[in-house]
C-alpha cells in the first residue's frame, strides 16, 4: 500500500502551485474555444460590358454568404437580364433549383427566386434596382424602397445574361465560414494552456515521487524483439502492400488532397464540405504525409506503426498486468488474435487505429495509477483520452477505463487526504480541459455547432434504438460489412466476453488478476453500449475494439489453459457455443471492399466439402463432440466418477486452442487469398500488384493498367469484302427514341428493324483481335421489351465457331457490351443477330468495334484537376480532386467514377440534398462517357471516365481575397 499523503508531508506551496497552474490551464483552454479565428473571404465581381458573356460560378456551398446585384430600370428590349443558374437551353444534367432570375417581359421587369416572384415593376428611366441576399434572406429594393423579400437565398452556379444594357453589376461573396485559421489570440491561449499543463504534470510527477509506490512500467529488456513480434510486424507490413482497402480510404485521401487548397479538412464529398469538427484533428497529421505522396503503401504507414505500438502495449504492458505465470504460448495466441482483429479493420486511413492505441494507453495508465497510488498517470490518461475522443465519436472508448475503475480511483484520491483535494481537482480539470485544444484548434464554437448541425440534419443520424441495424448488417452475407473477415473477430470476441464474464462471476480464473480483468471486461461491454449512441451504424466501427478484443480473447485462452473449465459440463457448453459462433462467422463469403477482392479466393462464398458448407461442418462436428463429451461425463458421473475425470474430458477439445486455431486459420485465409490474387493476376491490376509496382517506379495505381478510347468511331469494324447488310432499315441520322442516341453512330453502322428481325453482314476481324494487349470487341446495344441480340464468331467460309447472347436490358439507354475474341481461336469474322419478340419493344445495335485506346494519363494529364468519386479515389494516387477553394468547386473537364456496377455509391457527391460538391457541375454541364479498359482484364470496367461539356466557361470575373476575424458566436451554415 502506498504511503498516506500525511505520512510524507508535501509542500503546501507546491500544492497551491498545482491549483494555480490547473486553473490557468483550464481557463486558457476555455478561452481558446471562444477566441476568434481568421476567416478567408473570397468576393467575385461581374460587370458584363460589350462582348462579355455568361460565366460559370459554381458555388460550394450553393448559396452565397452575400449577393449584391444592381441595375437600371430602363430596358431597351425584353430578355434575360440576370440569372444565377443556367437558363433554358443551357441547363446541364441536373436541375439547378432555387436560382435568382431577373427578366424584362413586355415592358415589365420581374424578379423571381425559384418559382416565387419577389417583385415586378414597369421598365422606365430614373431608378436603380438593388437585389441583396444574405443570412436574412433575399430583398429587392428600388431607390431605397423595398418591393419584395424572401427568407431564402438563391443558389448560384453561374451568372447569365442576354446582354441587356442596364448597367448590371454583381458582387458575390462566397460562404467560406469554415475556411479559417487560428488567430494570434487563439495561438497565445493555446500555448499558454499547453505550457501550464506540462508544468502541472511535472509537479504532479514530483508529488507522486514523494508519496506513491515505485513500480516498473515496462519489463526489463522489453525492447528486445521476440518471435511473435517478428510475425506481427511482417504480417502488418505485408498487409500494407497486398491487403484490402478499408471502406473510407478513398473518402479520406480526397479530404487530405483537397486540404491544401480549401484551407481546412472538410467532408469533401458531402455535407457542403463542412469539417468533421469537433472531431478529426488526425486529418492534419495525415495530410502532411499526403503532401509527400498519395501512394497506398505510404499512406498506410501510420496505421502500420500504430499497430506495432498497440501490439507492444498488449504484449509488454497489459498481458503481464492481467495475467500470472508463463506467457510464452499466451503471447503467440495474442499475436494471432491481434492480427485477426487488426488486418481487416485497421490498416488504412480510417481513425480506428488511433482509438485502439489511445484506449490501450489510457487503460494502462489507469491500471498503473491503481497499482502505485500515483495521480500523474490519471492526469496523463485524461489528456490521452481527450485527444482520442477528439478523433472520432467512437474515441469515447478511451474514457471507459475511468468508468470501469471508478471505485478504485475514488479510494486512491481519498488516500491523498482532504488538504490535497483542491490540487487533485484542479489537476484533473486541466487535464480534461485539454480536450478542447484538440477539438477547436482552427474553428470557433459557432462554426463547430454549424458543422454539427449540417451533418445531423442531412444524416445519416440514427437513434440509439436502431443499434440493431449494425448487427443485422454484420450478419448480412450480401454486403461487405457482413463478410467473414469482419464476422470472425467480432463474434469470437462476443463469445470470449461471455465466457470470461461467467468465469469472473464464479471466481474461476486461474492465472488471471481478477480485479484488473473485471475492469477490462467492463470496458469491452461498455464500448458496445457506447456504440449505440453513435449516429451511424457501420460494422467498421468495431475496429476500435481491436485492442480490448485481443486482450479479452487472450485472457480466455490463458485461463482455460490453466484449468478454468474444469468440469465436463462447462467444457461441453463452451464447445457448443464456440461451434455455433464459428459456424455463424464462416457462413459469409470472404468479400472485401471495392476492387480489393479481385482474384480473391472465396470472395463469392466459401467452397463446400462433400456437398456441405464449412458452417454446416463446423456446427455439426462441434455439437457432436460436445454432446458426446457431455454424455460420457454424465455416464461416468452416474457411475460415481468425478465430473472432471480426465478420461471424460478427452472427448472434448480445449476451447482455448480452438479459439487460437480459428483465429490463425482466418488470418492465413485472408493473407493467403490476397497473395494468391496477386500471383494469379500478375499481368493486370490488383491492389497488391499495384503496390509492388510502385516500388519499381510506377506511381499512378490502377491507371498504370487503365486505357481510354478517345474516339469510339476510330475502331468501328467494316463489313468484310463482298458482304452486305441483309433486311436492314438504316437509322442513319436519327429515328431512335428520345435519350437513346448511340455511343457510336457512323452513317452506315447503326440499324433498327421494325419488322421483328434484324441481321448484319459479317464483319472482318483483324488477325490480332484476340491479343492480350488489345481491347475487347465492343457492341453498342439499346432496347426495351422482349428482345434478343446474339454475336457469332466464325470464319470467312461461313462456319460459326461460337456464339454468345448479349444483354439488352438497357431500359432504352445505349450501353456497351464487351466480348473477348481470344475465347474463339481461329475466328476472323463476327456477325450480329437481333430479334424483337415484342410488338411494343424495339432493339438497336451499332456496328461492332475494336477500340483504339491510349493510356488514361496520356488522355487526361495527371496535372489536370478532375472530379474523382470517393469509392475509387484511393486507387488513383496521381489524380488531384477538383478544388473547393474560395467557396467554389473548380469546373473540371473530366470525372473519374467507379465502374458501372458501383456508380450508385458515388451518388451523394452529385445530390444537392446531401450537400454534394459536384452537384453544381452537373447542373452546369452535360456529361459524356469516355470508354475505359483494363489492360489484362478485357471485360472489366473498374474505372469509368466522363467528359463534362460546359455551355459557359469561367470568364470575366474579378476575384478579391481578404481575411476578417470570425467570432465564436457566428454560426450560420449552408441552407438546406
Amino acid at each position: 500500500m502506498p504511503p498516506h499523503e500525511n505520512s510524507r508531508p508535501w509542500s503546501g506551496i507546491r500544492r497551491w502551485g498545482i491549483v494555480c497552474l490547473g486553473l490557468l490551464s483550464a481557463l486558457a483552454a476555455v478561452l481558446f474555444v471562444l477566441a476568434p479565428v481568421e476567416q478567408d473571404i473570397a468576393k467575385y465581381e461581374w460587370q458584363p460590358g460589350p462582348g462579355a458573356g455568361n460565366t460559370a460560378l459554381p458555388l460550394m456551398p450553393y448559396q452565397p454568404s452575400r449577393l449584391d446585384a444592381s441595375f437600371d430600370c430602363a430596358q431597351p428590349r425584353d430578355g434575360l437580364l440576370l440569372a444565377t443558374n443556367p437558363p433554358p437551353g443551357m441547363a446541364g444534367e441536373q436541375d439547378a433549383g432555387n436560382g435568382l432570375t431577373v427578366r424584362a417581359d413586355q415592358g415589365v421587369l420581374r424578379v423571381r427566386l425559384g418559382d416565387t416572384q419577389l417583385a415586378d415593376r414597369p421598365t422606365g428611366a430614373g431608378c436603380r434596382w438593388h437585389v441583396r441576399a444574405d443570412d436574412t434572406g433575399t430583398r429587392v429594393d428600388v431607390n431605397g424602397g423595398t418591393l419584395g423579400h424572401s427568407p431564402d437565398r438563391p443558389s448560384v452556379t453561374g451568372l447569365f445574361t442576354e446582354g441587356l444594357d442596364a448597367g448590371l453589376h454583381v458582387q458575390v461573396v462566397a460562404d467560406t465560414r469554415f475556411d479559417s485559421s487560428a488567430g494570434v489570440l487563439k495561438v497565445v491561449l493555446g500555448v499558454l494552456a499547453v505550457l501550464s499543463l506540462v508544468a502541472l504534470l511535472v509537479l504532479a510527477r514530483r508529488w507522486d515521487q514523494a508519496v506513491a509506490r515505485r513500480v516498473r512500467l515496462l519489463p526489463r529488456r522489453w525492447w528486445r524483439p521476440r518471435a511473435p513480434d517478428v510475425v506481427v510486424a511482417a504480417a502488418l507490413g505485408g498487409w500494407s502492400i497486398i491487403g484490402a482497402l478499408t471502406v473510407d480510404d478513398g473518402y479520406i485521401v480526397t479530404m487530405l488532397k483537397a486540404r491544401a487548397e480549401s484551407g481546412f479538412a472538410g467532408n469533401y464529398f458531402r455535407w457542403f464540405n463542412a469539417p468533421e469538427a469537433p472531431f478529426g484533428w488526425f486529418y492534419e497529421m495525415y495530410r502532411l504525409l499526403a503532401e509527400v505522396s498519395a501512394q497506398e503503401v505510404w499512406l498506410r504507414l501510420p496505421s502500420v506503426l500504430l499497430g506495432l505500438v498497440a501490439w507492444v502495449l498488449v504484449d509488454r504492458v497489459l498481458l503481464p498486468r492481467l495475467t500470472s505465470g508463463e506467457l510464452r504460448w499466451t503471447r503467440w495466441a495474442a499475436a494471432a488474435l491481434f492480427l485477426l482483429w487488426y488486418l481487416p479493420f485497421d490498416v488504412g486511413l480510417r481513425p480506428e487505429p488511433l482509438i485502439v492505441v489511445g484506449s490501450l494507453v489510457v487503460f494502462a495508465l489507469v491500471e498503473r495509477a491503481l497499482a502505485t497510488g500515483a495521480v500523474a498517470p490519471l492526469a496523463a490518461g485524461l489528456v490521452v483520452a481527450g485527444a482520442t475522443v477528439a478523433v472520432t465519436p467512437t474515441g469515447v472508448a478511451a474514457f471507459l477505463p475511468f468508468v470501469a475503475a471508478l471505485s478504485g480511483l475514488v479510494r486512491l484520491l481519498r488516500r491523498r487526504g482532504n488538504r490535497a483535494l483542491p490540487a487533485l481537482l484542479c489537476l484533473l480539470l486541466a487535464a480534461a480541459a485539454s480536450t478542447l485544444l484538440w477539438m477547436f484548434y482552427d474553428q470557433t464554437l459557432g462554426t463547430v455547432l454549424a458543422a454539427t448541425d449540417v451533418r445531423t440534419r442531412i444524416g445519416p443520424a440514427m437513434d440509439w434504438q436502431q443499434e440493431i441495424e449494425r448487427y443485422a448488417t454484420l450478419l448480412d452475407p450480401n454486403v461487405v460489412e457482413g463478410s467473414l473477415n469482419r464476422r470472425v473477430p467480432v463474434l469470437l470476441t462476443l463469445f470470449g466476453m461471455a465466457v470470461l464474464g461467467a468465469l469472473l462471476l464464479r471466481g474461476r480464473t486461474p492465472g488471471l488478476a481478477a480485479a484488473a480483468c473485471r475492469r477490462l471486461a467492463v470496458c469491452g461491454a461498455l464500448y458496445l453500449v457506447a456504440l449505440t449512441f453513435t449516429p451511424t451504424k457501420w460494422t467498421h466501427h468495431f475496429g476500435a475494439l481491436a485492442g480490448f478484443g485481443t486482450l479479452l480473447l487472450a485472457l480466455v485462452v490463458h485461463t482455460v489453459a490453466r484449468g478454468a473449465l474444469r468440469s465436463v459440463r462447462a467444457r461441453a457448453i463452451a464447445l457448443a457455443l464456440l461451434a455455433g459462433v464459428t459456424a455463424l462467422a464462416v457462413s459469409a463469403p470472404d468479400s472485401w471492399w471495392s476492387l480489393s477482392e479481385l482474384g480473391v479466393w472465396a470472395a463469392d462464398g466459401m467452397p463446400s466439402i462433400l456437398g456441405f458448407g464449412p458452417a454446416t461442418l463446423v456446427l455439426g462436428v462441434g455439437l457432436a463432440l460436445a454432446v458426446a463429451g457431455a454424455l460420457a461425463g454424465a455416464w461416468r458421473s452416474a457411475g460415481g466418477a468425478q465430473t472432471d475425470d480426465r478420461r471424460a474430458l478427452r472427448w472434448l477439445p480445449a476451447t482455448g486452442p480452438l479459439l487460437v486455431l480459428i483465429a490463425l486459420g482466418t488470418v492465413v485465409l485472408e493473407v493467403g487469398s490476397m497473395a494468391r490474387a496477386v500471383t494469379t493476376r500478375w499481368d493486370t491490376y490488383t491492389v497488391g500488384r499495384s503496390n509492388l509496382a510502385s516500388f519499381g517506379g510506377s506511381k499512378c495505381g490502377i491507371e498504370d493498367w487503365l486505357t481510354v478510347e478517345p474516339d469510339p468511331a476510330a475502331g468501328v469494324l467494316r463489313p468484310a469484302a463482298g458482304s452486305a447488310p441483309a433486311r436492314l432499315e438504316g437509322m442513319r441520322d436519327g429515328g431512335f427514341p428520345a435519350g437513346t442516341e448511340p455511343l457510336v453512330r457512323p452513317a452506315w453502322g447503326s440499324y433498327r428493324s421494325p419488322d421483328g428481325s434484324m441481321t448484319s453482314a459479317w464483319y472482318a476481324l483483324p488477325p490480332d483481335a484476340g491479343a492480350v494487349d488489345r481491347a475487347p470487341l465492343v457492341l453498342g446495344v439499346a432496347g426495351t421489351g422482349d428482345v434478343q441480340v446474339r454475336v457469332e464468331f466464325g470464319r470467312a467460309d461461313g462456319e460459326v465457331l461460337s456464339s454468345a447472347d448479349v444483354d439488352v436490358a438497357t431500359e432504352g439507354k445505349w450501353r456497351d457490351r464487351r466480348l473477348d475474341p481470344a475465347e474463339t481461336p481461329g475466328a476472323d469474322r463476327v456477325r450480329v443477330l437481333a430479334e424483337d419478340r415484342d410488338e411494343e419493344g424495339w432493339v438497336a445495335v451499332t456496328a461492332p468495334r475494336l477500340p483504339v485506346v491510349v493510356p488514361s494519363a496520356q488522355f487526361v494529364p495527371p496535372s489536370e484537376e478532375v472530379a474523382v468519386d470517393w469509392p475509387n479515389a484511393f486507387l488513383l494516387p496521381c489524380r488531384q480532386p477538383a478544388s473547393l477553394a474560395d467557396g467554389m468547386v473548380q469546373p473540371v473537364r473530366y470525372r473519374f467514377a467507379p465502374g458501372p456496377d458501383s456508380q450508385e455509391l458515388a451518388g451523394l457527391s452529385y445530390t444537392p440534398d446531401a450537400g454534394g460538391p459536384y452537384a453544381p457541375l452537373v447542373q452546369l454541364a452535360t456529361e459524356h462517357p469516355v470508354p475505359t479498359y483494363l489492360r489484362g482484364d478485357k471485360l472489366r470496367e473498374p474505372i469509368s471516365v466522363f467528359r463534362f461539356d460546359y455551355p459557359a466557361p469561367m470568364r470575366d470575373l474579378k476575384v478579391t481575397r481578404s481575411t476578417r476575424p470570425l467570432t465564436a458566436f457566428t454560426r450560420g451554415g449552408p441552407q438546406m
